[in-house]
């Protein structure tokens, strides 16, 4: 068996997962197309929900708030401030697995209960604002409430769609015994990580900011002009930028190859959060993984690697180990038989992971694009997810698709921001803002 330099690229295109089957400037204009139709009310595949928030508002000092972060995997629970001279202060901090994120089906009314009794001993009476920032499409509204659209990333929760998130937690809580009652806000975990950014950036160096997730799953918000929110007057009414939570893993206008359908198909929810089952932690191992299989079965890899992927569920630390050391050892390379092997498998996966940083990129300019910058204005995309961090290939393949689709296209700079539990720190920033 030979390995040439396209062997891989050719297999890919013939299963339409290349990354150059798609030009950049049509994903770009996809994506616009959607977020447009989303703001005026048509039917799209995103959402841009607005948050009820303004990038312009200031968020109390000394008062006390109660934050939960509900991730994809990981729950956290804390007790905050913000000091007199606007720091975050963590005045105490929980955390644990997710519930119904093991595999176990649990129902709504179990997924706030399990909630609640871990915050309990957080609740005190003088903390009487409280904030959950959730990473499962919600719709917010402008009570401060959010109203569930669905779970994904695999979360196996019962009667979900429809509940009021933060009602829920707050019965719950009372139920429980804990003290008083709280006014609570909720948040989408992209918004908390682009105000954990704008907590913790020099604001003085940024014209604009971007919320982006890439992990378990995968989101983006942005600011949008406030009188470009057409369906929702309340909104409108606000005025000023609102963030908008964009739901782009939702977005289904990507051409999807062979081994994309299969693990679609396999999912929990068959045809929904197409591009998130694309790129993110929790579904691209699996990606890779078909993708190998088909590989074995058309021949382009031997027959006996086929009965070892049958039925292995890869990670994402394997794609990452992968990544960097190709020929071994490692998980995924112990499973291929010879060094032509593993050179085919390498060149597909870094093919795969350069098609997951276009489309990452040409979300991330379509927002830039819609806000019509200055030439020479420099954005800060404020980031979380472990798959964008670890990944050694990913971060760096969409930043040069950044530098010259951003950069040199449309003449602003862009800067990635790590803020250490930035989810964390915005949703003290949201739970804070807003009357009394």
């Amino acid at each position: 068996m030979t390995c040439s330099t396209d062997r891989g690229a050719a297999f890919l295109r013939r299963h339409n997962m290349h990354w150059d089957q798609t030009p950049f400037a049509e994903l770009r204009n996809r994506y616009e197309e959607e977020m447009d139709r989303a703001l005026r009310g048509e039917p799209s595949s995103l959402y841009m929900l607005p948050a009820y928030l303004r990038s312009g508002d200031r968020p109390r000092r000394e008062t006390s708030v109660l934050v939960i972060d509900a991730g994809g995997t990981n729950l956290r629970a804390a007790r905050a401030h913000f000091t007199r001279d606007g720091q975050v202060e963590v005045e105490a901090l929980k955390k644990r697995r997710m519930p119904g994120a093991d595999g176990q089906e649990i129902s709504a009314g179990e997924l706030f209960r399990e909630i609640a009794a871990f915050a309990l001993e957080l609740c005190r009476d003088d903390c009487q604002r409280a904030c959950i920032s959730f990473s499962y499409p919600c719709r917010a509204l402008p009570s401060g409430d959010g109203q569930i659209l669905a779970l994904c990333k695999e979360l196996r929760v019962q009667d979900a769609q429809g509940v009021l998130v933060c009602a829920a937690l707050e019965d719950a809580l009372c139920a429980l015994g804990a003290p008083g009652r709280r006014q609570w806000r909720l948040i989408n975990d992209s918004v908390g990580s682009l105000l954990g950014g704008m907590v913790q950036a020099d604001r003085s160096r940024f014209a604009d900011y971007i919320g982006f997730i890439l992990g378990t799953g995968t989101n983006t918000c942005c600011c949008v002009p406030a009188a470009h929110i057409v369906k929702d007057p309340a909104a409108v009414a606000m005025g000023g930028d609102m963030i908008v939570n964009v739901e782009s893993g939702c977005f289904d206008r990507l051409l999807l190859g062979t081994a994309d359908r299969r693990v679609d198909q396999a999912s929990e929810l068959p045809g929904d959060h197409l591009a998130e089952k694309m790129i993110s932690g929790g579904y691209y191992p699996l990606v890779l993984r078909e993708t190998l299989l088909l590989a074995a079965e058309e021949g382009e890899l031997p027959p006996e690697v086929a009965a070892a992927l049958r039925g292995l569920r890869l990670r994402s630390q394997d794609v990452d180990e992968f990544c960097l050391a190709p020929q071994g050892p490692g998980r995924i390379a112990s499973l291929l038989p010879s060094a032509e092997a593993r050179a085919f498998a390498a060149e597909v996966n870094t093919l795969l992971l350069e098609r997951a940083a276009q489309i990452t990129a040409g979300c991330l300019c379509a927002i830039l694009h819609r806000r019509e910058l200055p030439r020479g204005s420099r954005v800060c995309i404020c980031a979380d997810g472990t798959t964008f961090r670890r990944n050694p290939l990913l971060r760096p393949r969409t930043e040069a698709w950044l530098a010259r689709e951003a950069g040199q296209g449309l003449g602003v700079e862009t800067e990635f921001l790590f803020v250490d539990d930035a989810t964390l720190l915005g949703s003290v920033w949201a739970g804070l803002t807003g009357e009394e």
